[in-house]
């Protein structure tokens, strides 16, 4: 089955066409790459899949839900990293985590151990209680896949999540990417 699939999308700006009929069926558990130069309309692309953004042609599905008509059933099921991740700078990694386990609705008995389980994973355990504000760009990203993790979303889309990272920085973080793989889901 498809985890994501897309046909003849197509998004349009003041008669402009950002994305002129883009098809895209990605299997569930699969490593899936929108490539492009800037402006190209993989961000845009990547907000009508996920229904913050209107498609103006074209159908979408994530898991059979379509996100224009049912935007809350596929963000329960699809965890989005943009590509410059927001946390709020003056709380706590931890902090900003558990603040987006209430806005999600995960149980509040639930949540610590989630949270753990997820600053685990990232290799963000020992700074839990440290600012965001004093986090580097690659600790950053990690905190946003943490938030996925979290989440236990089906599909993770990740917003260029490489770029502005060192070597060793993109390499750690690629290789959690193929672990969500490895974990039955899908990445793009």
């Amino acid at each position: 089955p498809l985890a994501v699939e897309a046909r003849g999308l197509v998004k349009s700006f003041d008669g402009t066409r950002a994305v002129d009929g883009v098809d895209i069926a990605v299997p569930e558990g699969a490593i899936y790459g929108i490539l492009g130069p800037n402006g190209a309309g993989k961000t845009t692309t990547i907000l009508m899949l996920i229904g913050l953004t209107e498609v103006t042609a074209g159908t979408v599905r994530v898991l059979g839900h379509d996100p224009v008509r049912e935007p809350l059933e596929v963000k329960r099921v699809v965890g989005y990293m943009p590509d410059t991740v927001g946390f709020y700078e003056h709380m706590t990694a931890a902090d900003n985590l558990r603040y987006t386990a209430g806005l999600i609705g995960i149980a509040v008995r639930e949540r610590d151990a989630r949270i753990a389980e997820a600053l685990e994973r990232v290799g963000l355990a020992d700074v839990r209680n440290k600012h965001v504000g004093a986090f580097s760009r690659g600790m950053r990203q990690r905190l946003g896949l943490a938030e996925i993790l979290m989440k236990r979303a089906q599909i993770a889309i990740l917003d260029e999540p490489t770029s502005g990272l060192d070597p060793h920085a993109t390499s750690e973080l690629l290789d959690m990417i193929r672990a969500l793989k490895r974990e039955g889901v899908a990445v793009m």
